[in-house]
């Protein structure tokens, strides 16, 4: 019975101390394992694992892809101010589609300088105005042959028509001082024909309406003489010339008379220098 139990225990001594042998080989190979992992906070590596199998799953870049990537590095980005002045930019007008629309109907073939086209266009503006002055400006007013009222005026003189008289009349608004005006009529009426010339015909500037009969001196001065009011069917020319001076108009006035009641045609030509 002894002997028995001495065979098993020596048996299991045995058994242990060979167990014991490969439990130490184990702990020093997991040792060496544990040795290399560094961790400082709690890790569920179940979790880890499944983390790894979902990120191995995820599509990779190609290589072009990463070549992309690596020029793009290279690239030098644009500093703060640059990207203000991009903001900047993007608030500017815009190309108006009314600007658009007035290109559109512009036509144009061969070049063509604009600096020479508004020089030309100056160019013409000045002879347009010397032939304004160098020939007669043309003013045509129909009037009633009775009524009486202003039928022109240009700051030099008026013309006013004397509806009782049948006579044209004038005023002197601005001229030097001293200075005076010459003129005259020539009447035609069914029955006769008539010439009056004055000298003389006004001095200064005027404070009545003038006739065209004879020396109206002094300024507030209307003499009228009454053979030459226009009767039905007859024609007068006036005129009125200054004496001496080159800078102030003439001016030559014709006037058509069909019937005193009704319209008649009065046809102004002012001659400047």
């Amino acid at each position: 019975m002894s002997h028995h139990i001495s065979n098993n225990t020596e048996t299991t001594a045995s058994q242990n101390g060979v167990d014991l042998t490969q439990a130490k080989a184990d702990i020093v190979a997991i040792k060496a394992k544990t040795d290399q992992i560094t961790i400082t906070n709690p890790a569920n590596l179940s979790t880890m694992e499944s983390n790894i199998s979902t990120n191995n799953a995820k599509v990779g870049i190609t290589t072009q892809q990463a070549s992309d990537i690596t020029a793009n590095n290279s690239k030098v980005g644009i500093t703060t101010t640059q990207a203000n002045n991009i903001t900047t930019n993007n608030s500017k007008i815009t190309y108006p589609s009314s600007a658009s629309t007035k290109l559109a109907l512009i036509g144009i073939t061969s070049s063509v300088n604009l600096n020479s086209l508004v020089s030309q266009s100056n160019t013409n503006v000045s002879d347009i105005t010397t032939l304004n002055t160098a020939y007669p400006r043309n003013t045509i007013v129909s009037w009633v042959g009775n009524q009486t009222g202003n039928i022109f005026f240009d700051g030099n003189i008026t013309l006013n028509w004397d509806g009782t008289n049948k006579q044209l009349r004038f005023s002197i608004l601005s001229i030097a001082s001293n200075q005076y005006m010459t003129g005259g009529v020539k009447i035609t009426k069914p029955t006769s024909q008539g010439i009056q010339i004055s000298n003389y015909l006004s001095l200064g500037v005027s404070t009545a309406f003038k006739y065209f009969t004879g020396s109206q001196i002094p300024a507030s001065s209307s003499i009228l003489n009454s053979t030459y009011n226009m009767l039905n069917y007859s024609r007068a020319v006036y005129w009125l010339q200054p004496f001496s001076l080159s800078s102030f108009p003439t001016y030559e006035i014709s006037v058509f008379m069909g019937s005193s009641s009704s319209y008649l045609r009065i046809h102004i030509k002012k001659y400047n220098n």
